[in-house]
């Protein structure tokens, strides 16, 4: 019976006790919504581009990141990480499974929102929309909706 080099050997006993040579785990929710705002999926988009001044878009119709029908992400080319908006169509998720618990409904000019208290998102407000969710983050919303910044402050 040949016999492997001892470096293959050690690699494989290594490999078969570690978590990450197997299948790779499923990328919790909270995560997938973060990696797409930051442009982690955008390889795979079906539209990029520019929207004026410093603003652009990537959206996802045919294969998008999340559990859901497309999405779309408008964001500050300059500031990505910190100002954004997503928008998904029919999600497979509730606004709840994102906000997690302690979440907040708050009062903003387009109605009710969920605002959560604590954990990655707690700087996003989330917007039921007729045919899906809204996100945005503060500072999405200071630059570019100030109207609904007060949702931030509720108590």
């Amino acid at each position: 019976m040949p016999r492997l080099p001892a470096a293959l050997t050690l690699a494989a006993l290594l490999c078969a006790g570690a978590t990450g040579c197997g299948p790779k785990e499923q990328v919790d929710l909270t995560a997938r919504v973060l990696f797409t705002a930051n442009g982690s999926y955008d390889a795979q988009a079906d539209i990029r581009d520019r929207i004026g001044g410093v603003l652009r878009r990537v959206a996802w119709t045919t294969r998008p990141p999340l559990d859901a029908r497309a999405v779309t992400v408008r964001f500050d080319g300059n500031a990505r990480t910190t100002i954004w908006e997503m928008r998904i169509e029919a999600p497979g998720f509730r606004a709840a499974d994102l906000a997690g618990e302690g979440a907040r409904t708050v009062r903003t000019p387009e109605g009710e929102a969920i605002h959560p208290t604590s954990g990655r998102l707690a700087d996003v407000l989330i917007l039921p929309t007729p045919g899906g969710l809204r996100l945005l983050s503060r500072g999405f919303v200071a630059e570019q909706e100030p109207a609904l910044y007060s949702a931030f402050e509720q108590r």
